[in-house]
């Protein structure tokens, strides 16, 4: 037998699949209520029977008090009072009211068989925290369903009346939970796709730049930081991450463009300049032809002279000309060196950023810089809310006799495997970043130094759990820790 919304709206929609009935809303609620064993709840005319009452007469005590109990059926929207009343009332049967009440005042029901349920009450403030729960709700539940909104209003004006029918109420919340049911499912899915959309971009990006290690790993990174369970905190750290991404890609791709641009004019000056040389020896090469043809026909060193002179100047403007073009190609050169050289130093510093932005490279938990960044974003929402913030050093032990004893690579493997311990142990609202060298600090908002200690000694506990593995061996990483509570305006040093 199914219990809950959710399996009750599985088995209702297997149910029309057996069926072979269209899922439609209307055929969806027939399949749920007969699933749930219940009656699906009709509309309550609540503004046409307040005019049907605002129409009755009084004119005798009779009718004065038909109509106050009328009135008391609309307000508890009570099908059962109103067709026990009117029939009551269309038998003519004796009203067992005291004669003292006074007509504006609400009076007791006709008879037992009138009476509307005998369920015990709601206490108010039940009711009254029923009906917060159904509006705390509905902003995110029901933003993008107009049916499930007017349910949740309704549903929570009824809880607020001084008196409740049971089985109307009954049949709402019922309603309202099948209705609640899709409402949950879709922002699930809404969510599972939107985180999915996200983790799809990042393994895009991260698959078409395989020249590039810096954005593959920031990627990379991305890609885990995006991994549910999510929360505000984490979302806030994923966008500035993000943002800080793309804002060092847009800076080194402007450098970048800026220095193909150079090695594209100095390439187009190297052409035209060849190109130039070109024309300017084969100008120089007619005039020898000319000067060797004069040398053949002349007849005495008369002359000779002149085309011997003019040989001369031919000679030197060649000579004047090479050495220019020989300057400028030189220059050229040194210019495409030059750009070449800023095209691999901007390489090189792309790849070496990691210690620009927010994150540590080796163990994907926040550097310095998102560590100052976290513990001023907590401090100020500490002050906005009035809540406390405490934070966490840790120092693994023996990190140097680690490093001798085992060397530097299962060093930094050791620190990895802290970190990723460390994001599966901490609470959702908890940030670590890496101090420097061995040490690391976690942010703890919304925390008192008691709370604090624990939460880091559950941390020793899951590292002790979980030991490290060096090759075939087991190794038991430690770590000390101080706890303390940072007051307003400290310094975090």
């Amino acid at each position: 037998m199914s219990t809950t919304p959710q399996e009750i709206a599985r088995e209702a929609v297997k149910l029309l699949a057996a069926r072979r009935l269209p899922p439609t809303p209307e055929n969806f609620q027939s399949a749920y209520h007969e699933v749930a064993g219940t009656r699906p709840l009709q509309p309550f005319p609540l503004l046409q029977l307040r005019q049907i009452a605002q129409a009755l007469p009084e004119r005798t005590p009779a009718q004065t008090r038909f109509k106050a109990l009328f009135n008391k059926a609309v307000a508890r929207h009570s099908w059962e009072d109103l067709e026990k009343l009117l029939v009551q009332h269309l038998g003519n049967a004796p009203a067992p009211v005291a004669p003292a009440v006074a007509a504006a005042e609400p009076a007791a029901p006709l008879s037992s068989a009138a009476a509307p349920s005998d369920a015990p009450p709601i206490a108010p403030d039940i009711a009254e925290q029923a009906a917060r729960l159904i509006e705390t709700a509905q902003p995110l539940l029901a933003a993008d369903d107009a049916r499930l909104r007017d349910m949740g209003e309704e549903l929570a004006h009824y809880l607020r009346l001084p008196q409740h029918h049971a089985p109307t109420l009954k049949r709402m919340l019922a309603d309202y939970a099948y209705r609640l049911s899709f409402g949950v499912d879709e922002q699930l899915g809404v969510r599972e796709a939107l985180l999915g959309l996200l983790r799809q971009v990042f393994e895009h990006i991260d698959a078409i730049s395989p020249d590039n290690p810096w954005l593959r790993q920031q990627m990379q990174a991305l890609v885990q930081a995006a991994q549910p369970p999510l929360s505000q905190r984490r979302l806030e750290d994923l966008q500035a991450r993000l943002k800080d991404v793309i804002l060092k890609q847009a800076e080194a791709r402007e450098q970048t463009v800026r220095a193909q641009e150079l090695m594209r004019q100095t390439l187009a000056t190297f052409l035209e300049r060849l190109a130039q040389t070109t024309v300017s020896t084969g100008q120089y090469h007619a005039k020898f032809e000319a000067c060797a043809q004069a040398l053949e026909r002349a007849t005495s060193l008369a002359d000779m002279a002149p085309v011997v002179q003019e040989a001369i100047q031919t000679a030197r403007a060649l000579a004047a000309d090479t050495q220019r073009v020989a300057d400028e190609l030189t220059d050229l050169r040194d210019r495409a060196e030059r750009a070449e050289a800023e095209v691999q130093r901007l390489r090189h510093e792309l790849d070496q950023m990691a210690e620009l932005v927010t994150h540590d490279l080796l163990t994907g938990v926040l550097n310095r810089k998102g560590l100052a960044s976290a513990l001023d974003r907590e401090a100020r929402r500490a002050e906005r809310t009035g809540t406390r913030v405490c934070i966490a050093l840790l120092d693994v032990d023996d990190f140097k006799r680690l490093n001798d004893t085992l060397g530097h690579l299962a060093g930094d493997a050791a620190l990895k495997h802290l970190a990723d311990v460390a994001r599966r142990s901490l609470r959702p609202q908890d940030t670590i970043g890496r101090y420097g060298g061995e040490e690391f600090i976690i942010v703890l908002p919304d925390t008192t130094p008691e709370e604090a200690a624990g939460v880091v000694q559950r941390l020793q506990r899951d590292l002790s759990a979980h030991l490290f593995l060096h090759g075939e061996d087991n190794v038991l990483i430690t770590f000390s820790a101080g706890v303390t509570e940072l007051l307003r305006d400290e310094p975090v040093e």
